[in-house]
């Protein structure tokens, strides 16, 4: 009964069902690397599930969308209330770094209540004063998998001087039947995107690719294109390593396995494994886990 008399006093007037009372938030800060841009910051917070709504680079400051949590929390407007929750990243920058905080933002709406975008919440929605013991844990779980990821990225060869990697990514190999051509084209595509994104590499474009493959097939006269000719395509196109990306299926779950090849030695340079679903709309993800494991791969 105290606990419960301890929360009205936490929230006013409006009666709260959940179990625990709000307590002052505790923002998560860590160092980050001082090439850090909110486009950076935007896709690995994508990455880890959370879409960005807001960004404005000269002030340094990212908002997520607001997601309803559906954690019902006592009334609104004498409404059934839930919790609607979005995170606010602030990246400081300084001479030798950035420094980046991230906390969360509540608000108690009536149940029901529709964002448009993630952008805005109504009017009627109220504010959290605090936040719950629970939802304190997510965002410093959030912070610790944003500081990981933070950590892996390299600064482009624009800011180190380095050379990018001169790459040709052969189209992605599927199970037969599992895909269309078009899809497999555009999610190869994708992947030569995101890989040039990471600023590591130069990636071959698929329109020249095409074209000496077709040269090839009217040398031999035949449709397939095996390794060996691969190479030679590879080489044959300026090209420095060799990206191979096979889709596997096993029952419900697949894995994108992605295979470089050091075309200088002609030699395989290793493999990356990622997890993914198997839908064609789950694939765009698992390409982007793979782009950054090739990444950290090719350190």
């Amino acid at each position: 009964m105290r606990n419960l008399l301890v929360c009205f006093a936490c929230w006013g007037l409006v009666a709260v069902l959940a179990v625990g009372c709000v307590h002052a938030q505790k923002p998560v800060r860590f160092d980050g690397p001082a090439f850090l841009a909110l486009e950076v910051l935007e896709r690995e917070l994508s990455a880890l599930g959370q879409e960005t709504a807001d960004m404005d680079e000269p002030s340094g400051v990212l908002k997520t969308r607001w997601v309803d949590i559906n954690y019902l929390y006592g009334y609104v407007n004498g409404q059934d209330a839930t919790l609607f929750r979005r995170y606010v990243a602030v990246v400081h920058r300084r001479p030798a770094d950035t420094q980046l905080t991230l906390r969360a933002e509540v608000r108690a709406c009536p149940v029901g209540t529709k964002v448009g975008e993630g952008k805005r919440l109504p009017a009627g929605c109220k504010v959290l004063g605090g936040i719950i013991a629970d939802h304190q844990e997510a965002l410093e779980t959030l912070g610790s998998q944003l500081r990981e990821a933070l950590s892996r990225l390299r600064p482009s060869p624009e800011v180190t001087g380095e050379h990018r990697i001169v790459i040709v990514v052969f189209e992605l190999r599927t199970p037969e039947g599992m895909l269309r051509t078009t899809d497999v084209e555009q999610l190869t595509e994708y992947l030569s995107a995101k890989l040039t994104e990471t600023g590591r590499f130069n990636v071959t474009p698929q329109a020249r690719l095409k074209a000496a493959i077709a040269e090839k097939q009217r040398e031999s006269f035949s449709q397939a294109v095996e390794s060996e000719s691969q190479i030679e395509l590879g080489r044959a196109l300026a090209a420095q390593k060799m990206l191979r990306v096979q889709l596997i299926q096993a029952g419900s779950a697949c894995k994108l396995v992605g295979t470089v090849y050091d075309l200088t030695k002609v030699a395989s340079e290793g493999a990356v494994t990622v997890d993914t679903a198997c839908g064609l709309d789950a694939l765009p993800a698992g390409l982007d886990g793979l782009s950054r494991a090739l990444v950290d791969k090719l350190r």
